[in-house]
């Protein structure tokens, strides 16, 4: 999980993180609560097997981590398959769930550089499962950009998820599977504002994209630094697209054009 997140930050510009001995504590025994209470959630309860704290801060600060100023987000998933697969394997599924969502994206490519990560293998309904947690926290947000805000994905990348099938909370304005999201991100004090996005296809046909930011996100995760702009149906496998949203940042304009080729993979 860890080569697979730096891949996908240094792709676009955005820092490498460094793993955390103590993240990595408060990352493991969270996957390991998922595993042993059948449940992906950011969030623990009392009382429940393996609690170590509720929030991802908590658990941090539980197995040590400075308090003081910490920052940042976490994510969890599970999933499963028919026949075993390997750690790396299992670790490069989970990172392409995150990186093909609305939130857990955003949490993948916030502006830290420090991580924790913790894999919990089990059987879930017969079959070979995996419980996954990552932890990103810094004692203090890191500058991301000198030249107005990055975006993941950026010109050239390919390889991405074309679809995501499911998050918790569901993105706002889907029905069903959504298509690779635009994370546009800038530094921890800045505040970003989209005002439009678009995707264009090889046939040139235009898929107006869904816009989410602190100002108008109904679940209240956006973060003020970042936003994403993603289409409300999923995307073709294998495809190059043409991408362009603008919008603001600390109220000065800004228009971000590139395109981008997706994977035969879905998140």
């Amino acid at each position: 999980m860890f080569n697979q997140v730096n891949a996908y930050r240094q792709e676009c510009g955005f820092p490498a993180v460094q793993e955390n001995t103590v993240l990595d504590q408060a990352a493991q025994a969270h996957a390991m609560w998922e595993g042993l209470n059948n449940q992906v959630a950011d969030n623990e309860t009392a009382g429940q097997q393996g609690f170590t704290g509720v929030s991802y801060l908590d658990r941090a600060v539980h197995f040590g981590f400075p308090s003081t100023g910490a920052m940042g987000w976490g994510v969890s998933a599970n999933y499963w398959t028919t026949s075993a697969l390997s750690e790396t394997q299992y670790g490069q599924t989970l990172v392409n769930e995150w990186i093909a969502t609305v939130y857990h994206s955003q949490a993948i490519l916030t502006p830290v550089t420090t991580i924790g990560i913790g894999e919990y293998e089990t059987s879930l309904n017969g079959f070979p499962a995996v419980w996954g947690s990552m932890s990103l926290i810094n004692t203090s947000m890191q500058q991301l950009t000198t030249s107005g805000p990055i975006t993941f994905p950026c010109q050239g990348v390919t390889g991405v998820p074309y679809k995501a099938v499911s998050e918790n909370p569901m993105p706002p304005n889907t029905s069903g599977p959504w298509g690779t999201p635009v994370i546009v991100m800038g530094n921890a004090t800045d505040t970003v504002v989209l005002t439009s996005g678009t995707m264009t296809d090889p046939s040139g046909n235009v898929i107006n994209l869904q816009l989410v930011d602190s100002a108008n996100d109904p679940n209240k995760l956006t973060q003020p630094y970042s936003a994403v702009a993603f289409p409300a149906t999923p995307l073709a496998p294998n495809t190059t697209y043409t991408v362009n949203v603008s919008g603001t940042v600390n109220g000065t304009a800004f228009t971000r054009p590139f395109t981008f080729t997706t994977g035969n993979i879905v998140g």
